[in-house]
């Protein structure tokens, strides 16, 4: 009776036993699968080389220019896919680089890069290539842009191929293909990545933040500017020369806080009054993106 006993005993002592490193090797298992997840979503959500690097790298050797792509693209394009093309030519003839980036189904985002035989000045400034009936309604998807002695066309086979906030972020994050890294999403890529330290604007005897912010064909300026939370700010829009679609300012100090501001004449100008309540990058932009600034508000 006792054998029996100490023999259902230590039966019931394996059981626990098998139990207790089942459950181990179950705790052990899933630790192993929650950090493989960690380590792919931290991959795939961390900046990475563009894989079309190479190829552009390789077509940017029979041009006498440093031919440049965007660091961020949405994640509906796939870079992989990307073509790029030498035997088109320039406006003039010029030796061009064509680069198109391809969606998965199938629409086109289209640069073309080319270097003028006809050197004019070298600042960095943009043009807007719309054709447009009226302030808001633009009948082409291209823009232009001047980059030193490089000209540039960013065309598009559908317009709802990007937002205007991943417009935007395409055309500022344009930069040589050498050890280019790459964003998928909008969150990776701050506002200020491609703009100048900001210009801190100073406060006058009346409390009051002033800011003049001038658009000329090479951009605005100032390009980055900050200002202080809770203490308000009197900016003043106007333009010098022929600057296109810049004559008109969409402007954003918060959520659900913007104003749209428009010079009708060269010699007018414009007045806004606001004052910022909380701490954050702003950005602000002509309607079709082709003039871009940043205003960062700080405590």
């Amino acid at each position: 009776m006792n054998s029996r006993l100490s023999g259902e005993a230590l039966l019931d002592k394996n059981k626990f036993r098998r139990r207790i490193w089942l459950g181990a090797l179950l705790v052990a298992g899933l630790s192993v699968v929650v950090t493989g997840l960690f380590w792919i979503i931290g991959r795939s959500a961390a900046p990475t080389e563009a894989p079309e690097a190479e190829m552009v790298l390789n077509a940017q050797v029979e041009m006498p220019f440093q031919v440049l792509i965007p660091a961020y693209l949405p994640k509906s394009f796939v870079r992989e896919k990307t073509q790029v093309n030498t035997e088109a030519l320039g406006p003039q003839g010029e030796p061009m680089v064509q680069i198109v980036y391809l969606t998965r189904r199938g629409e086109s985002l289209t640069f073309n890069e080319w270097l003028p035989f006809e050197q004019e000045a070298t600042e960095t400034s943009a043009y807007c290539m719309c054709i447009c009936a009226a302030r808001m309604d633009c009948a082409s998807g291209e823009v232009g842009m001047k980059i030193g002695s490089l000209r540039l066309t960013a065309r598009v086979s559908a317009p709802d191929i990007l937002t205007s906030e991943e417009a935007r972020s395409v055309l500022d994050t344009l930069g040589p293909a050498v050890n280019r890294q790459i964003y998928t999403s909008l969150k990776e890529v701050p506002l200020s990545y491609s703009a100048p330290p900001a210009v801190e604007v100073p406060i006058n005897a009346d409390g009051v933040q002033e800011v003049t912010l001038v658009v000329t064909p090479n951009g605005y300026s100032p390009e980055h500017f900050a200002v202080k939370k809770d203490v308000p700010v009197n900016l003043t829009f106007r333009q010098v020369g022929q600057v296109g679609c810049g004559n008109e300012l969409i402007f954003q100090w918060g959520e659900d806080k913007s104003a749209t501001l428009y010079l009708a004449t060269p010699g007018d100008s414009q007045t806004l009054e606001f004052t910022p309540a909380e701490t954050s990058e702003f950005r602000f932009n002509c309607p079709h993106l082709v003039f871009r600034g940043v205003m960062t508000v700080i405590d």
